[in-house]
C-alpha cells in the first residue's frame, strides 16, 4: 500500500468535506469524489487546476539555494518549536524546508501540500516518507483537528483554515520577510518594485490577531555568494519574477542578507 493511503483518516475532501477512505490506488470520499494517487506517491486534491507560473527550474534553483545552508538558522530555530504529532507544511513548495525541517520522516507524520503540481512533482524525488500533496490552502484537504502543527514558511496563509485542522491548543509557526530580506535582490530591481521599502507589521498584526501569539524570533545574516548561487537566487526569487534575468548584473550580486521573523502562535 503507498504510504499516503495508511493516513486516510487525516484527509477529508475538500468538495463536500467527507471522510476519506482508502482505496487500492486513491483517496474516495462517502460521496465518490475520487482522487489518485500518482505513480510518485502524492494525491492530487486539486487535478483541474491550471498550471502556475514557477516551473521545474525555479523547484530545482530553489531547492539548490536552500540546501546551500543560508536557512540553517531558521531550520534549527523551527524544530526546536514543533510539539509531537502530525504536522503540515502549508505552502511547502518543492519541499526543502519541510525535508530539513524533519530529515526522519518516520519519527514523525510530515505532510506537505501545495498548489503547484511541479512543486509537488520535484518534491517526491528521492523518496522517503514524507506525504506530499496538491492541494489549495482556501480547502485544505484536512480532517478537523487532525494537525499538531503548522508550518508556513514565506507563503500565503489561509488562517481560518489552520485553525480548523490544527489540534486544540495547536502550533501554527509562520515565517515572514524582515525589511533586510534578500535586500541586495531588491536593490536590483528597485526600479520594477512597487515599494522600495517593505514592511511586514500587516501581516503580523493579523497573526497575532488570529492566533495566541507566544513567541517571536529574528533571524539576519548577511552571506557571502557564488555566482552560482547568485544565479540560483535570482531565478528562485517571486522578486524577480516577470523581470527578464539578462536585464540583471548578476556579477553585482556578491551577498545577500537572510532577514526572517518567525511568529509561534497556538489556535484558540
Amino acid at each position: 500500500m503507498r504510504p499516503i493511503l495508511q493516513h486516510a483518516a487525516l484527509f477529508r475532501c475538500p468538495l463536500c468535506h467527507g471522510a476519506m477512505t482508502a482505496g487500492a490506488t486513491s483517496l474516495r470520499c462517502e460521496r465518490g469524489h475520487d482522487f489518485a494517487i500518482s505513480r510518485k506517491g502524492y494525491v492530487d486534491f486539486c487535478p483541474a487546476a491550471k498550471a502556475g507560473a514557477y516551473d521545474d527550474a525555479l523547484f530545482d534553483s530553489r531547492n539548490r539555494f536552500i540546501g546551500s545552508g543560508f536557512y540553517a538558522e531558521l531550520i534549527e530555530a523551527i524544530r526546536k518549536l514543533l510539539p509531537d504529532g502530525p504536522i503540515l507544511d502549508a505552502g511547502c513548495g518543492e519541499g526543502s524546508f519541510l525535508k530539513a525541517v524533519c530529515p526522519d520522516p518516520a519519527a514523525r507524520l510530515c505532510i506537505g501540500l501545495d498548489l503547484s503540481r511541479p512543486g509537488i512533482q520535484r518534491a517526491t524525488r528521492g523518496g522517503g516518507g514524507w506525504l506530499w500533496a496538491v492541494g489549495d490552502l482556501s480547502r485544505l484537504p484536512l480532517a478537523d483537528g487532525s494537525m499538531a502543527a503548522i508550518l508556513n514558511i514565506l507563503s500565503p496563509a489561509n488562517y481560518p483554515e489552520f485553525a480548523r485542522a490544527l489540534m486544540p491548543g495547536g502550533l501554527v509557526v509562520k515565517v515572514v520577510p524582515g525589511e533586510r530580506y534578500l535586500q541586495e535582490v531588491r536593490a536590483l530591481v528597485q526600479d520594477q518594485l512597487r515599494h522600495d521599502v517593505y514592511s511586514n507589521q500587516r501581516v503580523v498584526k493579523l497573526f497575532g490577531e488570529k492566533f495566541d501569539l507566544f513567541e517571536t524570533q529574528e533571524i539576519c545574516h548577511t552571506y557571502p555568494l557564488t555566482s552560482d548561487q547568485a544565479a540560483d537566487l535570482i531565478v528562485m526569487t517571486p522578486l524577480t519574477q516577470g523581470i527578464e534575468k539578462e536585464q540583471l548584473d548578476l556579477a553585482a550580486l556578491k551577498t545577500v542578507t537572510i532577514h526572517l521573523n518567525i511568529l509561534a502562535g497556538r489556535s484558540r
